[in-house]
């Protein structure tokens, strides 16, 4: 906050410039969405909502939970807390892997153990 220093009464001084409107208004402690962080509260540091679009937030909030966790608390604006509620995790597994997992519990799938129990056939 500044200090007046006209001395008129009343003070004659230009209306301070208001804050700059940031979509980090919660909790900014040990957040991965504020970087350079210059004290232990999470003042100081820049808030990378204000510099990301929507997409590029969807794009996190898919890959990693924590950062959807970190959203919930820094942030009021609805938007932002719909996303982070609504936006599913990627999966962590491809699709293939899955399906070849099932098909590795049945053994009788693999007919290479099943056929020749697992010895490699004899060139004849």
């Amino acid at each position: 906050m500044s200090v007046c220093l006209c001395l008129c009464s009343p003070c004659c001084c230009p209306a301070p410039e208001p804050a700059c409107c940031t979509y980090c208004d919660g909790d900014r402690k040990n957040n991965v969405w504020v970087e350079g962080v210059t004290d232990e509260d999470g003042n100081g540091g820049i808030c990378m909502l204000d510099t990301m679009t929507e997409a590029q937030v969807i794009g996190v909030l898919q890959v990693n939970e924590r950062a959807r966790e970190d959203l919930l608390r820094v942030t009021s604006n609805p938007i932002l807390l719909d996303l982070a509620n609504k936006i599913p995790r990627m999966s962590t597994k491809e699709e293939g892997d899955k399906l070849q997992t099932e098909m590795n519990r049945n053994a009788d799938s693999i007919p290479f153990y099943s056929v020749f129990r697992g010895q490699p056939p004899f060139a004849q």
